[in-house]
Order: C-alpha cells, then sequence, then structure tokens
C-alpha cells in the first residue's frame, strides 16, 4: 500500500511532541503509535506490540542495548577504583584552561576512532570531572564527543563505519564496475568527498580553538556555569548505611532518565591512580582492534578490571558484582530511548518513507546536482528516523543508478549516503550517538541537541555547498 504524504506524519507529530515536552522516549513511542494507527487503524495494537517484542527479541539491536549496558557497569566499576577521578587528575596537568580541555578532548576523540560508541562513553567518562574544574560546560563536552564519534569514524578506514559502509558499496554493480580491489579501496577513495564530516571535525576544532563562536543555547550554558550552575542532573541518589545501599528513586520532569550516583561512605581512601582508567580502556580498545567486535571487547575488558582491581582490594567481589548489576541498571533509561527509536526505525520503513521522499525529487534531479540533493535527502530522513545505517541501505540500490543514469560522479554519490548517515547519528535528537553523550556526561538529552544543533546545521550547509561545487567540477 502506498501511504504518500500519510508517511511523514509520524515523524511530524514525534518531532512536535519532543520539543512541546521535552520527552525523548515518549516521543518516540507516541511516533511509532502514530504510524501504526495509519497502518493498523483501530487495530493497531496487537500489530505494535508485536513490532516491540521482534525489536526486544532483534539480534542486531540486542547487540547494540548490551554494549550501552555494559558499559554503564564498567563505568561504575571504574569509577569505584577512582581510575576516571586519577586520569582526571592527570590530564588536568595538561588541561589549565577551557581551550585545552576542549583541545583535548577533540584530540583524544580523534585518537579513539575504532567504534563512535567507544569514543563517546570513553571520552566522556574520563573528562567530564575536567570539565567541572575549568568551567567548560559538559554540553561543549557532550558536542565535542559527539562530533568526534562518527564524524572521525567516518574519515578512516579502520572503523565500524569503513567496514559497513565498504560491504555496503559492494553490492552495488556501478561500484565495483569502478575496478577498485576492494570495498575498502573504495571507500578509502570516497573519504576525500565526505564534506559532512570533514565540516564537522573542522568546526568542532575551531570551537574547541575558540574561532566558532558560543552560539544561542551554547552560550547559554557557558553563562550558567560561570553562575555556578554545572547543569548536571542526577535523579537517583544512593545513601549507604553500614554494608547496605538504599537506592532513592526521584522523577526528573526534564529528562526522565535515571542516573545512579554511588558514593561510599565517608573515610579516607587513597588516590585514584590513573592507571586504573587508562588500562582497561587500553584493554577495551585493544580488543576491539583486534577482534572488531566490541561486545567482546567489553566483556574481555570487565574480567580484566575483576582480575585487576579485587586482588588489589580496591573493591570486593561482593561489591564488583553490585556496581556490575547498578551500572547496567543505570542505563536503562538511555536503552529505553534506543529501543524505541528501533520502533520509529521499523514503522517508518514499513510506511516507506525514505522511497516517497526520493521519488518526489526524482524528477527535477540532474548529475550536477544529485551529491548535494541525495545529501541533503538522506540528511533529512535520518534526522526524522534516527536510522542512518537503515536509511542508508534502501536509498543506495536508488540513488546509485540514478547517477548512472543521469551521468553523475559515482564517487561523490557515495560519499554523500556516508556524510547523510554521519548527519542524522550526529544531529539527530534521539539517535543512539546523541542520546550515548548526554546520558555519558549527564545532562539532559534535549540540552545536548538544541547546544550542538547550530554547529551540526552550520557544517551541513557548509557540506551541501561542497557538494554542488564538486558537482560542477567532478
Amino acid at each position: 500500500m502506498n501511504f504518500e504524504w500519510l508517511c511523514l506524519l509520524p515523524p511530524a507529530a514525534m518531532l512536535i511532541f519532543a520539543v512541546k515536552t521535552k520527552k525523548s522516549f515518549e516521543a518516540l513511542i507516541f511516533g511509532s503509535l502514530v504510524a501504526y494507527v495509519i497502518l493498523y487503524g483501530f487495530h493497531f495494537l496487537g500489530p505494535w506490540c508485536e513490532l516491540v517484542l521482534s525489536e526486544i527479541s532483534n539480534a542486531d539491536n540486542e547487540y547494540i542495548l548490551l554494549i550501552c549496558g555494559l558499559f554503564g557497569s564498567l563505568i561504575f566499576l571504574l569509577r569505584e577504583a577512582r581510575g576516571t577521578e586519577g586520569f582526571s587528575k592527570w590530564i588536568l596537568r595538561f588541561c589549565k584552561s577551557e581551550r585545552s580541555v576542549l583541545v583535548t578532548s577533540v584530540i583524544l576523540g580523534c585518537i579513539i576512532f575504532v567504534d563512535d560508541y567507544l569514543n563517546i562513553m570513553t571520552i566522556g567518562t574520563c573528562m567530564k570531572k575536567v570539565c567541572d574544574k575549568r568551567k567548560v560546560p559538559r554540553e561543549a563536552l557532550a558536542y565535542v564527543i559527539d562530533s568526534t564519534g562518527a564524524p572521525v569514524c567516518a574519515l578512516l578506514p579502520f572503523s565500524t563505519w569503513a567496514v559497513f559502509y565498504a560491504g555496503m558499496f559492494m553490492t552495488e554493480p556501478a561500484v565495483t564496475a569502478l575496478g577498485y580491489a576492494s570495498g575498502i579501496e573504495t571507500y578509502i577513495h570516497v573519504i576525500p568527498f565526505m564534506f559532512y564530516p570533514i565540516a564537522a571535525v573542522l568546526i568542532t576544532l575551531f570551537f574547541a580553538l575558540g574561532v566558532v563562536p558560543k552560539i544561542g543555547p551554547m552560550k547559554k550554558a557557558y553563562k550558567r556555569v560561570q553562575e555556578g550552575d554545572l547543569g548536571i542532573q542526577p535523579v537517583i541518589q544512593v545513601e549507604e548505611r553500614g554494608d547496605h545501599t538504599i537506592a532513592g528513586m526521584e522523577e526528573n520532569a526534564q529528562t526522565g532518565a535515571v542516573t545512579a550516583m554511588l558514593e561510599k561512605p565517608r573515610r579516607s581512601e587513597p588516590e585514584g591512580k590513573a592507571i586504573d582508567f587508562l588500562l582497561p580502556m587500553a584493554v577495551l580498545i585493544g580488543v576491539t582492534v583486534v577482534t572488531g567486535d566490541m561486545l567482546i571487547a567489553i566483556i574481555a575488558t570487565l574480567f580484566f578490571t575483576l582480575l585487576f582491581f579485587v586482588p588489589r582490594k580496591l573493591m570486593t567481589f561482593g561489591r564488583f558484582s553490585e556496581l556490575f548489576i547498578q551500572g547496567f541498571a543505570d542505563m536503562l533509561p538511555v536503552l529505553a530511548i534506543l529501543l524505541a527509536s528501533f520502533l520509529v526505525k521499523t514503522a517508518c520503513g514499513e510506511m516507506n518513507l525514505s522511497g516517497y521522499v526520493i521519488s518526489l525529487v526524482e524528477p527535477f534531479l540532474n548529475g550536477v546536482i544529485l551529491p548535494g540533493i541525495v545529501f541533503l535527502i538522506l540528511a533529512a530522513l535520518t534526522f526524522i528516523t534516527s536510522s542512518f545505517w537503515g536509511i542508508e541501505v534502501i536509498a543506495l540500490p536508488i540513488v546509485i543508478p540514478l547517477a548512472v543514469a543521469l551521468n553523475g560522479n559515482i564517487l561523490l554519490t557515495l560519499a554523500a549516503v556516508v556524510s547523510g548517515g554521519v548527519f542524522g547519528s550526529h544531529a539527530c535528537f534521539y539517535s543512539d550517538a546523541t542520546v550515548l553523550s548526554s546520558a555519558t556526561c549527564e545532562i539532559n538529552n534535549l540540552d545536548h541537541a538544541v547546544t550542538q544543533a547550530p554547529y551540526a546545521v552550520l557544517s551541513a550547509v557548509l557540506a551541501f555547498g561542497a557538494y554542488i561545487l564538486a558537482g560542477l567540477i567532478f
């Protein structure tokens, strides 16, 4: 069935709901329900429940959710061992100002390029306390780690993004006809034309250096921090009495998120050591590089922390087990938002949203403007649905034959497809990268989204202009 313009209603309803209520999870659920009402009418509830069950049992979704949950466990263990505190004190020696804090974060973001999740969670965990010390708003840190997550991963051929797109490229006959030996070789030739990731990383660096000014909500965040409000929004306070942990839950009307703050009883404790953060991170990055599987890497790292922390009496085995569960539980609100985004992605796919939008503009395209239009369309679709890889899988078999028919540049069009996906991962209010960035920095998800939005839009405008110019040249 062709829903035509009706397929635009669910994302529109969802975005309006999110703006009005400042609730990410509820807006996503609302959007998926609107889609299923259109699809199934008064009988929508049964199919919608089946959708929820299918997304929960989807192996790819389970993989993402497990990684996020286990990283929450790792964060709590590093905090208990005072490793993040030790690393923060060590790096404070080099971060004497706001500029040096942000530039250091950008550099770390470029070094940890294997996976955007790894990038975001690692740097956010170790740098947020440094930002507090130097009066840098956590919104600025969230912007930096989000902008050096997917964009940096896309620009280097040794990341999960490169592996995904390289495999996808080789499914297209027009791409294999270019004559490159492998998908990775093709990907390497596409990198110079990835104008959005390039623009996003450069603007982030210039922001850190103070060349790009604080704009709109980001300027307000800086002013708030100067007045003494860090903007941290923990909503679970955990107190300890003897050997037992008693948790009190308080709903936060702004975030609807849950953050656990575990504090040991006040007593004299040894200072944290940077090695208790750096060695687990080295294991995590090393195993990710060797195996290419971040789930295996994070499980290996958790085993390493058990063997590294417990014998040295940084914590007991019982405390390790307790923190493991508490850390995973702390990520449940993030997991809920991610699961809800999967529902929206599938619902929009069933309504053929991407196919409808692309069909609207096909009659007006030519080879020169095709890459720029492809970038704009995929950027908009991925922003709306948060399905940055899913949309590309659907769109690539449409846009590559179109590029051939219009005598367009294949490499430039492939780069526009990747750039559109990077924009979605980076800028979408409820994408996994955005949610993880805000959760790691312990700030409101929409606060992070709106503070980085002007910079993401600026990067998109520059990228669009570059694609139009490149279409004329190449």
